[in-house]
This record gives C-alpha cells, sequence and structure tokens, in this order.
C-alpha cells in the first residue's frame, strides 16, 4: 500500500462514529463459531485499546524525533506489542471457536477410548499451541 492510501485508511478508521461495534460485527461475521467472549477479546486488543495503542507508538516516535535525548518511549512500544501478541494468540483460536474446540476434546476423548495416546497427545499439544499463542504466524507472502 502507498503512503497516501494508508493515511486515506486510517482517517476513515478514526471517523467510523462506532469502530468497536463495526469490530465486533466484522469479527463475528469472519469468525462464525467464535463465542461472544472470543469476540470481546479480539475486539478489545485490536480496536478499543489496539487502535489507541498504535497512535500512541506513532505519536511516540514523532516526540522521539523531536527530542532524541528522552529516548523513544518504552511504554508506548509495549503497550503496542502487548495489543498486537494478545492479537495474533486470538488469530490462531477464533478459527477453532467453540465447536472446534469442543471438536478436538472429542476426538480426544475418541482416542483415548481406541486407545491410541500418541493421537490423544497430538491433538491436546495442538490445543495447548492454540491457547497458548504458540501456532506458527500466517505468511506473509
Amino acid at each position: 500500500m502507498k503512503r497516501d492510501e494508508v493515511l486515506q485508511l486510517i482517517d476513515a478508521l478514526l471517523a467510523r462514529p462506532d469502530a468497536i461495534g463495526d469490530a465486533r460485527a466484522a469479527f463475528a461475521r469472519r469468525f462464525p463459531d467464535a463465542p461472544k467472549e472470543m469476540i470481546d477479546t479480539a475486539t478489545f486488543h485490536v480496536c478499543v485499546d489496539g487502535i489507541d495503542a498504535a497512535l500512541a507508538w506513532l505519536a511516540s516516535i514523532e516526540k522521539f524525533l523531536q527530542k532524541p535525548d528522552d529516548g523513544l518511549a518504552y511504554g508506548a512500544t509495549w503497550h503496542l506489542l502487548h495489543h498486537l501478541y494478545n492479537w495474533q494468540q486470538f488469530e490462531s483460536l477464533l478459527p477453532l471457536g467453540k465447536t472446534g474446540i469442543a471438536d478436538h476434546l472429542g476426538d480426544i476423548r475418541t482416542f483415548l477410548d481406541e486407545p491410541n495416546p500418541d493421537a490423544a497427545r497430538q491433538t491436546i499439544d495442538h490445543l495447548l499451541k492454540c491457547l497458548s499463542g504458540d501456532l506458527e504466524s500466517r505468511s506473509m507472502e
């Protein structure tokens, strides 16, 4: 994206009268199986605190350019990274949703009944990776 397009999109985002409601609706449409609590958490990290954290980080860059001796604001950087990290965790979980998690738990029960403990362990490991945000991020390509 070119810089002028980026700035137009940022202007459009900041001009939304109900960005939070729009975000909830967008996440619910994109992830229809996700429970309300997951949608609310994703909305918070991306569009409630996330937007303000991104703006504060950009403002801290300008402050740094004006007064380099003060350094780049650690708090602003950490705050933005916190929301980006949490979004990455939820991005790995949201496609599963409540139904997907229940399906995985059902698979584990089946594997234990068969018995196939290796398959059960693999499914548990996958769920733990989802819950801890340790899945590989999508390719940047």
